[in-house]
């Protein structure tokens, strides 16, 4: 990509980050129905705008000694920074405190994400591998529910965190495959519309994994992803594959690994939905309440009671 081009995106990144914080505060401060879609709004924007600042910047910075240390110690406490989450969202009851905590927290993590998807070779494998681990993981405890008596609600905050920060690292690496792809057009097109599908999929299933009726959600992903996979599969042997850069079948193969992941998790959600539902969701015994009240015996024909 041209540096006009990508100056252009820096710019409209930087005035919707902003823009994007307003509205948050506006919402956070003002409470309002209206309000409250404008900060959902300011939440998506952030999120997008937030992931395509730092694959810009970062080329700038990657000498630096400071923000190579500090991306590397960022990616080995990243459970640490999704804790401190944790304690703004759910232990913090001031709003403000919570929205700056998150952001600053968020921040952090962000800067764990760019170590290990930026500043690490293209087509490093590992990391993407340990991500995934940790979601299946982070799923098996809140399957069977180890934490809830310790730390309420942090098993599911941790499987949240950790799907949505892959899904976000996957998209980070979608743009840095587009600013640095220059002659492979075609892998430069794919990983860019995949990376965009797998950041979409982590947030579907994390709202998935809420109960939350996300029907009509999983299927703007499935369908464009299915569609996707056979347009690969078919054009990848005219592609030039055989003639590919070694760093270039790294890639594909990085992204397929985290493509297959999710792609197979609303598989299985499509052709056996009763047996995802026995996976995914607990199952819940009933509870009758009878409604019966205590009350006291009537003293008749001289009775008392003790």
């Amino acid at each position: 990509m041209s540096d006009l081009g990508k100056k252009l995106i820096l710019w409209i990144s930087l005035i919707t980050f902003l823009i994007s914080i307003g509205a948050i505060l506006v919402s956070l401060i003002f409470d309002s129905n209206t309000n409250d879609i404008i900060g959902e709004f300011g939440i998506i924007f952030l999120f997008i705008s937030g992931v395509a600042v730092p694959c810009i910047l970062t080329p700038m910075f990657r000498k630096s000694k400071w923000f190579l240390r500090l991306s590397t110690v960022s990616s080995y406490l990243f459970p640490l920074f999704v804790f401190f989450q944790y304690v703004f969202i759910v232990l913090t009851h001031n709003e403000l405190i919570t929205f700056f905590g998150v952001l600053m927290t968020s921040e952090f993590m962000l800067f764990g994400l760019i170590n290990i998807f930026i500043l690490k070779e293209a087509g490093e494998t590992k990391s993407i591998l340990i991500l995934l681990f940790f979601i299946v993981i982070s799923f098996i405890i809140l399957r069977i529910s180890i934490l809830q008596k310790i730390l309420p609600g942090f098993d599911f905050m941790f499987f949240l965190f950790l799907t949505i920060s892959t899904g976000c690292g996957m998209l980070i690496f979608g743009f840095r495959c587009l600013f640095e792809l220059e002659k492979n057009s075609y892998l430069k097109i794919i990983s860019f519309i995949a990376c965009i599908l797998i950041a979409y999929g982590s947030i579907v299933f994390a709202a998935k994994m809420q109960s939350e009726k996300v029907d009509v959600l999983e299927i703007i992903y499935f369908i464009p992803a299915f569609i996707i996979t056979l347009i690969v599969l078919f054009s990848l042997p005219f592609s030039g594959y055989i003639n590919w850069k070694p760093l270039h079948k790294q890639i594909l193969r990085k992204i397929m690994i985290s493509w297959v992941f999710f792609l197979l998790v609303f598989s299985i959600s499509f052709v056996f939905p009763d047996l995802f539902k026995q996976i995914v969701f607990k199952e819940k015994k009933p509870t009758y309440d009878f409604q019966m009240k205590d009350y006291e015996l009537m003293n008749k024909n001289g009775l008392e009671t003790d």
